[in-house]
């Protein structure tokens, strides 16, 4: 386990041993053949507080992949630039959701959540050190009149927000500190100055404090409104053809592992005897995802299994729904339940690329798909793909008329 929180921006790492626990469907010789490099891209947090050091060797060493991994606030323009074969990004970004409404990336998969934190003078006169909700804690600053500098950065005014509400809106007087700063500006600087509380991240507190030595303390970290969720996410593999998809799939695979986020939850540095990262991967079981040993095979589409769901003697046009039939398609049967159809239903990480465009899904099963051909397309021939997680049919081509 590190014993400093990490300062440098880009990290490599890497061991070449043996290829074990892959999903079925990626085999050693499958993920080799499209390298035994993993770039990884990432926001800051995780590589500074020392937490992908501490995991990813294990990971090297069971898959005999070695992780290229970079960290900052630029990795989804990297992952933009075909840099990256997976991304870890905050789910509330807004460069990923960008990059996930252009279609670039497949489904997001919570792994991980870092946290804000009270913090506040070793004193503590509000008492609210090893509180396991925040909204008393904060509760408990207002009503002892304790002083308390707003940090006005967009995540921990929001959770302020959120706090002050549930703890009745009590009245902003003298306690109540805002001198417009965040903690680009010195938000952290005026706390300890004047030993006061405010709201802060908790891995960027802890290296402010490693730097100053200033008489701050994390106090409060154990309620769940404090953390925030982070994402894995797979670059789309027919909109990167070069990536490493099988590798990044192994990679998002091995931190869903039951074992992995045990890990993560244990996971502390020295000094420090409270956890640093929420799990997550409870979200999405990869067993639910088909990622365990014994998924179903590959997704098939069968022999003349695309036909216009309305009338099968007609032709196929931009726009039309189809039927499509085959094995192995979903992992579950369900329709949508809103328009537009979404490119993805709940019940099985299902898509279909039309010529490397998502297809608007109405119903999917493991035998049947209907799905509408984008409109925007122009007639002629087509290839359609159904991939099940990052697992792909066979490819039919069909033409579109007029």
């Amino acid at each position: 386990m590190p014993s400093s929180l990490q300062s440098r921006p880009r990290i490599r790492v890497g061991l070449l041993i043996l290829l074990l626990h892959l999903p079925a469907y990626f085999t050693a010789q499958q993920a080799r053949a499209q390298s035994n490099l993993v770039r990884l891209a990432v926001v800051n947090t995780p590589a500074e507080s020392g937490l992908l050091s501490d995991l990813l060797p294990d990971f090297e060493r069971q898959t005999g992949l070695q992780v290229d991994l970079y960290a900052g606030s630029d990795a989804i323009v990297r992952a933009r630039n075909g840099q990256v074969d997976l991304i870890i990004s905050h789910y509330g970004h807004a460069d990923l959701e960008s990059f996930m409404m252009d279609g670039l990336g497949l489904w997001p998969r919570p792994v991980f959540a870092n946290q804000q934190a009270i913090i506040g003078p070793s004193s503590d006169p509000a008492r609210v050190a090893n509180l396991q909700d925040a909204v008393e804690g904060f509760r408990r600053i207002a009503e002892s009149k304790s002083p308390y500098v707003v940090n006005n950065g967009a995540i921990p005014k929001y959770v302020e927000d959120v706090l002050w509400e549930a703890a009745g809106r009590p009245p902003k007087e003298a306690w109540y500190i805002d001198l417009g700063l965040n903690a680009d500006n010195g938000a952290q600087q005026q706390a300890a100055q004047r030993g006061a509380y405010l709201i802060f991240g908790l891995v960027p507190f802890l290296q402010f404090q490693r730097q100053t030595g200033v008489d701050l303390r994390a106090l409060l970290v154990n309620d769940s409104v404090l953390s925030r969720t982070m994402v894995s996410v797979v670059v789309k593999p027919e909109k990167f053809p070069q990536a490493n998809t099988a590798g990044a799939t192994a990679l998002q695979s091995y931190f869903l592992r039951p074992s992995t986020q045990a890990r993560i939850r244990a996971y502390r540095l020295p000094g420090l005897d409270h956890a640093l990262w929420w799990t997550r991967g409870i979200d999405t079981s990869t067993a639910n995802l088909g990622y365990e040993p014994g998924a179903s095979p590959s997704p098939s589409i069968s022999s003349g299994g695309i036909v216009n769901s309305s009338n099968r003697a007609l032709g196929v046009s931009p726009g039309t729904v189809v039927e499509i039939y085959g094995a192995n398609l979903a992992l579950g049967t369900c329709t949508a339940d809103t328009l537009p159809w979404p490119a993805q239903l709940a019940c099985s990480p299902t898509r279909v690329a039309v010529s490397s465009r998502d297809a608007p899904l109405y119903y999917v099963s493991p035998g049947q798909i209907n799905a509408q051909i984008p409109s925007d397309l122009a007639p002629g021939s087509v290839n359609v793909t159904v991939f099940r997680g990052v697992a792909p049919s066979n490819t039919v081509a069909i033409t579109l008329v007029r």
